[in-house]
């Protein structure tokens, strides 16, 4: 009885050359081509509920309330998102006051920075969050 035993074919080693090559042209395209995001940084003053803030003028200073639809109100009247020439007369009739933002519970944070933004840009110099409920 005679056996076929012939050698078996080994197989060539993969290289990984060719691979590593492709993941970093790949690495380099996707480096080149992504977009990134300029941050634009903003002052916000917190004003502490321990300590009490000087004023420097005779006026007491205009307390806004911000709610979750993103409205303002100030005694008891309503300034919406469309709002911005009564409230940038109002802001520029009390240009010494400084300004205070008070917040609702389900208000978010971007809600929080596009309104002291919002109130920056209509005229209020001194805008500060109050964080004492």
């Amino acid at each position: 009885m005679l056996l076929n035993l012939q050698p078996t074919k080994r197989r060539k080693a993969l290289s990984l050359t060719p691979l590593i090559d492709v993941v970093f042209i790949l690495l380099l395209f996707f480096m080149l081509t992504s977009s990134f995001i300029k941050w634009h940084n903003m002052e916000l003053a917190v004003s502490k509920p321990s300590t009490s803030t000087v004023q420097s003028s005779d006026q007491p200073p205009l307390l806004f309330t911000l709610d979750a639809t993103g409205d303002l109100s100030l005694r008891g009247q309503v300034y919406n998102e469309t709002d911005n020439a009564a409230l940038a007369q109002l802001i520029e009739e009390n240009a010494d006051a400084s300004v205070i933002l008070l917040t609702t519970d389900q208000v978010n944070v971007q809600q929080i920075i596009s309104t002291i933004d919002r109130l920056k840009r209509l005229g209020a110099e001194s805008v500060s969050l109050n964080t004492d409920r």
